[in-house]
């Protein structure tokens, strides 16, 4: 029943000076109806023009993140009879993680606003908030390792690709996945909730619960999966920068022949620890503000419905940015994917590229 009343008449500010209205009910079940606003003429018109923005947004994460995530899903298991190194599957398997939140909550999302209510009801609402829920703590867990392999492998074990081994990495993948889903699954089973936030268009957690076992769910996710990742992946990075730091000391009164082997080692886990982090900042950067909102809303701060809904939106951009850097920054993933999807010209003979046998590891 707590999860029915959260579907349950909402007020908004509303203003004297404008004519009040009750906006039009929609059916969640068949026993059950959702009115709303009691809203102004204004403020409707101002949420449907931004339920009009979100919906867009949402159409083209949804198109550019089954794109281009399918294709770094097919790139990669094209090349996976080569010799791949064991970071490459944490990239994979975040790329999977992106594709199904683009291809299953994203479209109930984009249908719900077509259909001026949620398909399938109230379960089409939890469905939605359960798989964005579960799917951004797998991307967080997987990035946090990333970061930790990182710099172990600069610190520990320079002269490997990578300090996690291949077992090892699939361990955590499974390992990140199982947790994931077992925070995911708590709001189903009655620790905290999911239900509508800010405008409706989304649906999440129920933050603004007051309830002491929600209140601790709350505090868990947010020193578990938000405020202990960022600590991790600060600390590793800083890290990397001090060793960063070392290598330019050491080799500014050098040549670059006489850059030993150790310090070119050095300068190549340094430039790829780099390119993961602009992959971690991709999926910061959007998360962060809808972060913000949600501890707001936590300590019983007012936040606009439209400001909710539009982080939550916001966010899902980081499904689609996350491809896009693979494709701009990593150099050996584009060869990959010329040879994996070949476009012949008219008059020309393609050949496969020889590449060099150090290049025959599809190292992210």
């Amino acid at each position: 029943m707590r999860n029915q009343d959260r579907f349950a008449d909402r007020k908004v500010l509303k203003s004297p000076s404008v004519r009040q209205f009750k906006a039009p009910c929609t059916t969640i079940l068949p026993s059950i109806k959702l009115c709303t606003f009691w809203l102004g003429t204004q403020e409707m018109d101002t949420i449907e023009k931004w339920n009009t923005i979100f919906v867009t947004v949402e159409f083209v994460v949804f198109l550019l993140g089954i794109t281009f995530n399918g294709v770094v899903i097919f790139t990669i298991c094209k090349n996976i009879h080569r010799r791949i190194s064991a970071p490459t599957y944490l990239i994979l398997s975040i790329a999977v993680s992106d594709f199904l939140s683009c291809a299953i909550p994203v479209p109930l999302s984009i249908a719900r606003h077509f259909q001026e209510q949620w398909p399938f009801g109230l379960a089409g609402c939890q469905a939605h908030a359960f798989l964005i829920f579960l799917l951004a703590l797998v991307s967080i867990t997987h990035l946090v390792t990333i970061s930790a392999g990182k710099y172990l492998t600069i610190t520990r074990s320079l002269s490997k690709d990578s300090y996690f081994n291949k077992e090892n990495v699939f361990s955590i993948i499974l390992g990140s996945w199982i947790c994931s889903l077992a925070f995911s699954v708590a709001p189903l089973v009655g620790w905290s909730s999911y239900g509508l936030e800010g405008t409706n268009v989304t649906c999440s957690v129920q933050w603004e619960s007051s309830l002491p076992s929600d209140q601790a769910f709350f505090g868990v996710i947010i020193v578990t999966f938000y405020i202990l990742p960022l600590a991790v992946i600060t600390f590793c990075y800083y890290k990397i920068h001090q060793v960063a730091k070392q290598i330019v000391v050491n080799t500014s009164h050098r040549s670059s022949l006489a850059m030993t082997s150790r310090q070119a080692l050095l300068r190549k886990h340094h430039k790829s620890a780099f390119y993961f982090l602009a992959i971690i900042a991709a999926f910061l950067l959007p998360w962060t503000p809808y972060a913000t909102v949600c501890f707001l809303i936590i300590l019983r701060l007012k936040v606009h419905p439209v400001a909710t809904s539009a982080c939550s939106v916001f966010a899902k951009i980081s499904f689609v940015l996350n491809p896009m850097l693979y494709a701009i920054f990593h150099r050996k993933f584009r060869r990959r994917l010329i040879l994996s999807v070949p476009i012949a010209r008219p008059n020309r003979v393609v050949r496969p590229a020889v590449l060099p046998s150090v290049s025959r590891t599809l190292a992210l």
